[in-house]
Order: C-alpha cells, then structure tokens, then sequence
C-alpha cells in the first residue's frame, strides 16, 4: 500500500501568537512493505509523519496519498476505509486504552471496525499470543500493567484487525534488549509472511540499524537525508542530527581504529563472530 508525501507542511496554532512548524516541505514514498524507519532527535517531527498517515491531522500544505486515496478528496467512507488499513502504536500506550480489561480493549477494533464476531475469542488470544502475552491478562486493567506490557497490549490491539500499514512511535522505550529483539523478530515475520508496511518513527538508532530496510533521516521539521540503513554507519550525518550512532556502528568504527577491517554487522551475535574470525 503506498504512502507518498508531496511538498508537506504541517504546521499548528497557524496565524496565532503560539504558531510552530512541525514539519517543512517533506517529500517521500513508500511504494512496497517493508521496515521503514524515520529518525530523528526530540522535536525532529517524526511523530507528525504518523499523526498525518493515520488521519488524525490533515496538512497545511502539500498532498498526501495512501493507496488509492488523497488527502484532499477524502470522504466520510473513504477515511473509513482507510483508518481500518492502518494501525498506530501511539508513544505513550496508556493514552490508547478506554476500556477496563484487556479482553474489552483488544476487542474493540472488531466491534468497531465490521468484523465478524464468530472468531472474537480465538483472534483475541491469536493478537495476545503475537505479542507474547498470554490469557491470563483478559481480566486485568490496562491501566494497571507496566510500560512493557502496555506496549505489546497497544500493539495487539492493532494486529487483531489485520493493518496493512503498521506505526510505531518510540517502541522500544523502556523495553529491554531481550523485549527489543522479540520485536524483531515480530516485525521481520510480519514483513516477509504477511506483506506489512511497518513505519518505525524513533531515535534508537541501534534497534533501527538491525531492522530496517530504510532509513529517513529527519532534523528540526526537514528531511535531510535517506537511504538504505547503510545511512546510519555514516557517523558525521547521524551526529549532525543530534543522534547517537548505533553502539554496533561505533564498535566496528572503534575497532578498525587499530588497523583493523571488520565489516559491519546487524547484531552482537555476528559481530562477536566477526571478531572472532579476525583475531583468529
């Protein structure tokens, strides 16, 4: 399903005291699935990128087109039909949440979105089991569960309806590394058996390097470069941007100081092999 942005602006409290650009002439396109990864610092707009795909903000100037559609001959039906293609992990998950219980909050998209009720139960524990969380959190409070937990429930709660367009806006805050590389291997199965396009709108650029396909680079509401995730091995750019290189990126960097030639690698696991086969 492609994403294009032509000539984007967005900008809030327009022609008021409080006016600030977010985003400035963006341009891009997404025209196959794959892992998409927008980086930027604090304040870079890449949140914005999201709020724009999933509808929630229209531009101020420039055109947007998902799949078929435009941003500005959109009707009634068609956002319909397009707010059921995509789905959004919001930054905070707790601000996703409305119901109860979790069975209540991942069942939520079917009850709203059309979707047959016959197979509710098996799609729910089917969503939970994706994300590995098991039956026993149906009866608990989404409120009530840690930044984890809340963020694969969030997660859930839009694979249950089947998105074709997949945003992640800071997922891997407060994950630990054996969290992050679930993830991975969540979205790598996602991409290659399922077709998805999944966005990624973050500045971890270590989980970024080992996942991506490619990489936009965003500073203060501009895009400033993209490419292939061999963009992040480019030390002087990331910095530029007020982000830190992926720490595998330093270490080969480090490492082939000393006279070394070691390629780069996606993961620990193969760098220390790498090291390995170097040394001896």
């Amino acid at each position: 399903m492609e994403i294009i942005f032509d000539k984007v602006s967005f900008v809030i409290n327009k022609n008021t005291p409080l006016e600030k650009t977010i985003l400035n002439t963006i341009s891009f396109s997404i025209t196959e699935s794959g892992i998409y990864s927008f980086i930027g610092a604090s304040n870079s707009g890449k949140t914005a990128i999201g709020d724009l795909i999933s509808l929630l903000y229209k531009p101020t100037r420039g055109s947007i087109k998902i799949g078929g559609y435009k941003n500005s001959r959109l009707k009634k039906k068609d956002i319909n039909n397009l707010k059921s293609k995509i789905g959004y992990v919001f930054k905070n998950p707790y601000s996703m949440f409305i119901n109860d219980t979790v069975s209540k909050e991942i069942s939520y998209a079917i009850d709203n979105f059309g979707y047959k009720k016959e197979s509710k139960e098996k799609r729910i524990l089917e969503s939970l089991k994706l994300v590995e969380l098991d039956e026993s959190y149906l009866e608990k409070n989404p409120f009530d569960l840690n930044i984890t937990d809340a963020k694969k429930l969030a997660l859930a709660c839009i694979l249950i309806y089947n998105p074709k367009i997949i945003i992640l806006d800071e997922i891997t805050n407060g994950l630990s590394v054996s969290d992050k590389n679930k993830l991975i291997r969540l979205f790598r199965m996602l991409k290659n058996k399922y077709r998805k396009t999944i966005i990624l709108l973050s500045k971890d650029t270590s989980f970024c390097y080992q996942i991506t396909d490619y990489v936009y680079l965003l500073s203060y509401t501009r895009l400033i470069d993209y490419g292939t995730k061999d963009l992040l091995e480019n030390t002087n750019i990331i910095k530029n941007a007020n982000l830190e290189p992926p720490k595998i990126v330093s270490f080969v960097n480090a490492y082939n100081k000393k006279g070394r030639n070691l390629d780069y690698y996606n993961n620990i696991l193969d760098l220390i092999k790498g090291v390995y086969r170097d040394v001896f």
